[in-house]
């Protein structure tokens, strides 16, 4: 109850932070996932205009005005796949699908969905995500499973991490 408590406030002083400085000062993404059996699930949630610029910094032969939705669509998908990896029981690389995607005003939110051909024992996930556009960048990943809850902040010098179930 008290490591629940204490992340209840960890999550309110961030969103506070967040609103205050409009995520100019402070570049944080938020990350709740699910493993269970051959499934890791999960959705991250971005600020919309970081997770733009990032985008449009890493594809800047193609303005992002000029894409279709369904170009952006590829192109979201693409970044995602190079920067938010999954490798499951230390033996391959597990493809990733999102299965949804949205937005409010100030922030973007995928779900993501990544599938192993046998149970996940331990996962090793890279989220590498905003990094090049933003060094500073943060990113708060909780990963829940039968074994109970582990968090990870992913940041430049530290952008992969091992989770055992």
């Amino acid at each position: 109850m008290v490591g629940r408590t204490i992340s209840v406030v960890l999550i309110a002083t961030i969103v506070t932070l967040v609103s205050v400085l409009h995520a100019h000062g402070l570049h944080l993404s938020i990350g709740k996932s699910e493993v269970v059996g051959k499934t890791f699930t999960g959705k991250l949630v971005f600020n919309k205009l970081d997770f733009i610029e990032a985008l449009d910094q890493w594809n800047p032969d193609h303005p992002l005005y000029e894409l279709d939705p369904e170009g952006f669509e590829k192109l979201t998908l693409r970044y995602m796949n190079r920067n938010f990896k999954v490798e499951a029981n230390g033996l391959r690389d597990l493809k990733l699908e999102i299965t949804e995607a949205g937005q409010d005003t100030d922030s973007l939110w995928l779900k993501f969905r990544f599938e192993s051909t046998t149970a996940l024992e331990q996962i090793r996930v890279e989220h590498r995500l905003l990094f090049a556009a933003f060094p500073g960048q943060g990113n708060v990943l909780e990963v829940r499973s039968r074994k109970g809850k582990q968090n990870h902040l992913f940041r430049v010098d530290s952008p992969a991490k091992g989770f055992k179930f």
